[in-house]
């Protein structure tokens, strides 16, 4: 197991922590019991189109016991494509205060930021001139997005 060089600043964890990715059996994830966030049937079915498309790029997050902090959504994802194994990353360096504002803050920080849509209508463009399949990248009604 490769060396995790852990430097505290300010009393709170390094962010440039060394990771390591491991592959572990889907079976050995645990689910967070009080997941605050709802996944949806069409939340669960976009990421795993991108999972088969773009490959498991984005590590479920665990603690050392398997249980999930982030990644309930590619969890589910990888259980409807069969998975055998996923993707993690182990967190252990974290108090339990740290891992439960970590859920949230995880899928909440997102929600601070904006489309550029004029950029994104070009990049869409692009992407529809390269002949590439839109709807795993068109997340509302494509009027939405190109408007």
């Amino acid at each position: 197991m490769p060396r995790i060089q852990m430097i505290m600043i300010q009393g709170k964890v390094d962010c440039m922590s060394e990771q390591h990715i491991e592959y572990v059996a889907l079976s050995e994830v645990i689910p967070y019991a009080n997941n605050p966030r709802n996944n949806t049937e069409e939340a669960v079915e976009k990421v795993a189109a991108s999972i088969r498309e773009f490959g498991f790029r984005n590590p479920i997050v665990v603690d050392k016991e398997n249980t999930i902090i982030c990644g309930h959504t590619r969890y589910q994802a990888a259980k409807r494509l069969k998975l055998d194994n996923v993707p993690i990353i182990r967190v252990t360096d974290l108090t339990p205060a740290q891992v439960r504002a970590y859920r949230i803050a995880d899928n909440k920080v997102s929600e601070y930021a904006t489309w550029d849509f004029q950029q994104l209508s070009v990049e869409i463009e692009r992407l529809s001139e390269m002949d590439f399949d839109l709807s795993l990248v068109i997340l509302y009604g494509e009027d939405e997005i190109i408007a």
